[in-house]
């Protein structure tokens, strides 16, 4: 049996959903009482990867709001990957990833990262498109999901495909090491 650990950071404004996402994907569950997050939080998810492969995933939930920008990004340190978050519903929130991409890669480095269009559930209320989403993780160098965490729509394949890329990336540091 191989197991892994590690630290994943949600990363995205307020109210796009980070927390929701996190809960559909640990809990199986979702609220409608909208809580900000202040300062920071983390659930751990244990996943069974196939028959020999188990991961521990630590999920970061990071306040959105810019007044914790400088605390925020040492959080940033030793991650082994990032969740972008975005809500379809408010294009501003797409544009405004630039700056947590730009805060993340300089601390945390060349670590997969998703880019998840959230609140895909919300189709009538829906302004961003596919195609701007998909622009973007293509720019960020990230994998890209529409995801709802009110109905759970994509949210367990994208966090399994994350933890997959994290296996494959730490693995590929592990061999780089131990041919020098």
């Amino acid at each position: 049996m191989v197991m892994y650990s590690c630290k994943v950071i949600l990363l995205g404004q307020g109210g796009v959903g980070k927390t929701s996402v996190i809960r559909r994907f640990v809990e199986q569950a979702f609220s409608h009482d909208y809580k900000t997050t202040v300062g920071s939080n983390f659930l751990l998810k244990r996943l069974q990867l196939d028959a020999e492969t188990r991961m521990t995933m630590q999920i970061w939930d990071l306040s959105g709001q810019d007044s914790f920008r400088n605390i925020r990004t040492q959080y940033f340190l030793h991650s082994h990957g990032g969740i972008m978050v975005y809500d379809l519903t408010r294009p501003e929130t797409l544009h405004k990833l630039d700056k947590w991409y730009a805060d993340f890669t300089e601390k945390a480095g060349g670590v997969p990262l998703m880019l998840f269009g959230n609140k895909v559930d919300l189709a009538e209320e829906r302004v961003v498109d596919s195609d701007a989403g998909a622009k973007q993780a293509e720019k960020f160098h990230a994998t890209y999901y529409e995801t709802s965490a009110l109905d759970g729509t994509n949210v367990q394949e994208a966090f399994t495909q994350l933890a997959k890329q994290i296996i494959a990336h730490i693995d590929a540091r592990r061999s780089k090491i131990s041919n020098k």
